[in-house]
């Protein structure tokens, strides 16, 4: 089952209160509601590109799926991309826990990215 799941990219961007900032960036209330809750049954273009622009990412950063039946859950499955996955990227705190010295070299690997 393909679902979305914005709650991943949004905490990756230091960003945890979904709702708030989807009402803020144009999003209707009920609308930032129903995304960042994960209760949508079908979702508007529009919508996925605002929330990749924002986020700066792709739209499969934005679903996560689990297989339907067993025969779907293999690496070859083209949707395997983009399983759900129970580990979820906390920056913030894999950070905190970095001596200085290695803080440097990730800031300058940073650097080298742009």
């Amino acid at each position: 089952m393909l679902k979305i799941n914005v709650r991943k990219v949004m905490e990756a961007r230091g960003i945890f209160t979904p709702y708030k900032f989807m009402v803020k960036s144009g999003f209707t209330p009920t609308t930032a509601t129903k995304i960042s809750n994960g209760d949508v049954e079908y979702l508007r273009l529009e919508y996925i590109e605002r929330l990749c622009t924002l986020l700066n990412c792709l739209p499969n950063d934005l679903f996560d799926w689990t297989p339907n039946e067993k025969k779907e859950d293999n690496a070859d499955h083209p949707l395997f991309v983009i399983r759900k996955s129970d580990k979820n990227l906390n920056l913030p705190e894999i950070l905190k826990g970095l001596p200085m010295d290695k803080l440097r070299q990730v800031e300058e690997m940073l650097k080298g990215m742009k």
